[in-house]
């Protein structure tokens, strides 16, 4: 492919991720190249990695631009990222397969880019984030983190395979099933991920599931289960004995879980539409021993894997997200039987979100009594705890995670 076919395709994509508010920016670019065969591996990660730089600068792009279109976020990335000269995108542009030629506007334009902040970010989000170190690290590409599967097989195991097969791996610092690449690799294909003995997730993710404490025959609720990511880690930790229920309001998230489960060797699970299955619901009050809410959120904490989101998020989004998850957790509060615990978690570094949700379910909720992390870090994982606080907020800076947040709760009886 000609670099000028690949420019093309980069402004394709960033404007095709753009313009769909909901489409996460990984699905279209699956589902660019899978109508697009002809493009090469090697093309469409030097494509994939100059999309996610623009995605990933594009609020400072942005500001280094007097207009902004998607055509002119991509030439502005070349010049000010790359170091292109505006010459060479001149002989790129025209040519067969490449982007039209600029226009006398656009050239204007580009002269007369000003420096910019590679780490800004809304302004509106300003108030909400104000530490510049955790905004920074925010910024960089996120590592490849796989978890283990314990009903299949163990790390030490897998890690010494991994390191006999050439790859560069190494055990993830606090997880106790994770494993670290190096740098990414294509691991799709490989018989360990077609066996389901390893899932991708990030390590503060596999935390966040072990702190669960989900043991052999419990009464498990994973009540927002999406896909399944953290179930696959609870029904390892249950050892397949006991009842775990996945649930969502998404049917076609259910289905993928289903068939993830089934590869990963699950086999006591059953999965609930809450909506369809509404007056089942009904029926479980003060039944489980665990319930894990991984409530909808911002996804700030994702932004090194979908710096989309950052370019996505409006100020009625934080509100109405808000309002969500006490929604969910007014329903999810009341399947916790005494003695049981609720575990809510977000992938959001935003106090609104966070301890501020925990403050309300307390003041609603006074027979659910916060259990602090160190605790529950000690009878779990059995190493020192990181956090001296009640909650944990794991962020890219100091832990190298995603930024996951995690608070604990037990219904007294």
């Amino acid at each position: 492919m000609t670099p000028a076919g690949q420019l093309q395709s980069v402004i394709e994509l960033v404007e095709t991720i753009l313009s769909l508010s909901k489409k996460p920016a990984d699905a279209v670019m699956q589902s660019y190249f899978r109508n697009r065969r002809y493009i090469g591996s090697s093309d469409r990660r030097s494509i994939g990695d100059s999309v996610y730089s623009v995605l990933r600068n594009t609020q400072g792009l942005q500001a280094a631009l007097a207009i902004t279109t998607p055509r002119l976020l991509v030439f502005a990335h070349c010049i000010l990222d790359k170091h292109d000269t505006l010459g060479e995108l001149q002989y790129l542009c025209g040519e067969g397969y490449g982007p039209p030629p600029l226009s006398n506007e656009e050239q204007q334009i580009l002269s007369d880019l000003k420096p910019y902040n590679p780490f800004a970010i809304p302004k509106w989000l300003e108030a909400h984030m104000k530490d510049q170190a955790l905004i920074k690290s925010l910024h960089d590409q996120a590592p490849v983190d796989i978890r283990v599967n314990s009903l299949k097989n163990n790390r030490d195991a897998i890690l010494t395979l991994l390191k006999l097969e050439g790859f560069e791996v190494t055990a993830t610092p606090m997880s106790p099933l994770g494993v670290r690449f190096g740098k990414r690799q294509p691991m799709n294909t490989h018989e360990l991920w077609e066996d389901g003995t390893l899932e991708v997730q990030d390590e503060a993710s596999q935390i966040v599931s072990l702190l669960c404490d989900a043991k052999p025959g419990m009464q498990v609720l994973d009540y927002c289960a999406g896909a399944g990511g953290k179930s696959l880690s609870l029904a390892a930790t249950m050892q397949n004995k006991g009842n775990l229920i996945l649930s969502d309001i998404h049917p076609h998230r259910l289905q993928r879980a289903k068939e993830r489960l089934r590869r990963a060797g699950v086999t006591t699970y059953q999965l609930k539409d809450i909506v369809k299955d509404n007056s089942w619901f009904k029926r479980q009050h003060n039944r489980f021993d665990r319930v894990l809410v991984d409530a909808p959120c911002t996804g700030t904490g994702t932004w090194r894997r979908n710096p989309d989101l950052k370019n996505r998020l409006q100020p009625i989004d934080l509100e109405e997200l808000t309002s969500l998850q006490q929604k969910i957790l007014d329903q999810a509060q009341q399947f916790v039987k005494p003695g049981g615990r609720l575990m809510y978690v977000t992938c959001s570094v935003l106090e609104a979100e966070n301890n501020q949700q925990v403050a309300w379910l307390l003041n609603k909720y006074p027979q659910l009594k916060p259990i602090s992390i160190n605790e529950v870090w000690r009878e779990t994982i059995g190493t020192p705890c990181p956090f001296s606080t009640p909650t944990a907020q794991f962020t890219p800076n100091i832990h190298g995670t995603d930024g996951f947040f995690v608070s604990i709760f037990e219904r007294i009886g």
